[in-house]
């Protein structure tokens, strides 16, 4: 009986993942795809029907519909109203929320300012009356089904956020407390490792052999996407390639070492080239970027200095990540934005240059998310929880009525 349930999970975990990949599919296509029987088939998406999880949306081209007797064409797909998912961005001074809905399509979101240096308790404590807040609302009441929380730090395995500077919070269970406030099931990220699942996951039309990105702004947070699956190292803290050495020399970093990437491409480091001082309130950091990009298209000189300084160091670390990883593609996010769409020109020509001979060039382009792309990227992976087979073995089950397959 055990091994047929978990038969049933993993085949309505890959109906669901079919469905989301490809937007809609008759039964017996779905069958062919995932090579099923087709009453299985019929059999799993009238349970998931009934359940609010798929849906019937009419017929499809009319060649699909002579070659499948019985149910001629019927089209079915992801009801994009069965689950929500909660996605929570913990940020410098803000906390940014993300709903998607069951297709993995942004339904809503919010930003609440928080103190710079709050206590994780603090924090928690808000998150907390935002989802009861959610829970209230009769659009969202017991349809949130999970919910992903991010962190500008080192997040392990379990949870625990190792280390976090920029909010002052070291070894601190995230999880324990934030179980405090909610029943959700809840999983704690790397905010540049959710951004970069996020960006994908969010278009599954992007290629995930091995995909980059950097997300630029108060620090530089890196992360790899390799098959689809995010790479973490060992014990869940790898891929900071803000860390890597550029120089001996430098601004000290608040790892506490000199010459880090980071300390080189950050918004800090944007202020210093561009007002001689790094010392600006987090509000003024906030909209440095848009306001040095738009005096360089006017002509200012120091303005250009400090984006010409910027995607040199950028480009280098590039070079070193395309000869370590060979990725397919590099994804750039994160608050530089607007100085980013103005140098990807030059960080191509400085990664062509530069890599081993003979090495792909990977493209290089901007996330398809906006600054809420932490926040979309802790949803999507509370979303890929339910869908996933593979997590079938770690994922606990969500507490809710007529979602049977976690």
């Amino acid at each position: 009986m055990a091994d047929q349930t978990i038969a049933r999970s993993i085949n309505e975990r890959s109906i669901l993942t079919l469905l989301r990949l490809r937007g809609s599919l008759s039964r017996a296509g779905i069958a062919r795809e995932l090579s099923l029987t087709p009453a299985t088939i019929t059999r799993l998406v009238a349970d998931m029907a009934k359940n609010g999880l798929v849906r019937e949306i009419g017929h499809g081209p009319a060649k699909a519909q002579a070659r499948e007797p019985g149910r001629p064409g019927v089209q079915v797909a992801l009801d994009p109203r069965g689950s929500y998912f909660l996605g929570i961005e913990i940020g410098v001074g803000v906390l940014r929320l993300a709903i998607v809905d069951f297709a993995a399509q942004l339904a809503r979101s919010e930003e609440h300012p928080v103190p710079s240096r709050a206590s994780p308790q603090d924090v928690v404590r808000l998150i907390g009356e935002r989802i009861h807040a959610l829970e209230a609302d009769p659009f969202f009441a017991g349809r949130v089904r999970a919910a992903g929380v991010t962190v500008p730090g080192l997040v392990a395995h379990g949870g625990q956020v190792v280390n976090l500077p920029i909010l002052g919070w070291s070894q601190v269970d995230l999880l324990l407390l934030l179980a405090k406030v909610t029943p959700l099931s809840v999983t704690v990220e790397n905010n540049a490792n959710a951004a970069a699942f996020g960006a994908l996951y969010a278009q599954p039309s992007l290629p995930t052999v091995c995909t980059l990105f950097l997300k630029l702004g108060v620090g530089c947070g890196g992360a790899a996407v390799v098959n689809g699956r995010l790479l973490r190292g060992a014990h869940g803290t790898g891929m900071e390639v803000g860390h890597l050495r550029v120089s001996e020399q430098g601004p000290r970093c608040h790892c506490g070492q000199s010459g880090c990437l980071e300390t080189r491409v950050n918004v800090a480091a944007l202020a210093r080239a561009a007002r001689g001082r790094d010392d600006l309130d987090a509000a003024e950091l906030a909209r440095l970027p848009a306001e040095v990009a738009a005096e360089a298209k006017q002509g200012n000189g120091r303005s250009k200095a400090a984006i010409e300084h910027l995607s040199h160091h950028l480009g280098l670390g590039l070079v070193s990540l395309v000869n370590l990883f060979n990725p397919t593609m590099i994804v750039l996010g994160g608050l530089m934005r607007p100085l980013l769409v103005m140098t990807l020109p030059h960080l191509r020509e400085i990664v062509a240059d530069r890599i081993i001979p003979g090495t792909i060039t990977p493209d290089i382009l901007l996330s398809p998310l906006d600054e809420k792309e932490c926040a979309i990227g802790a949803a999507c992976l509370a979303h890929h929880r339910v869908f996933d087979p593979a997590s079938l073995d770690v994922a606990p089950s969500i507490p809710r009525a007529g979602l049977t397959i976690a």
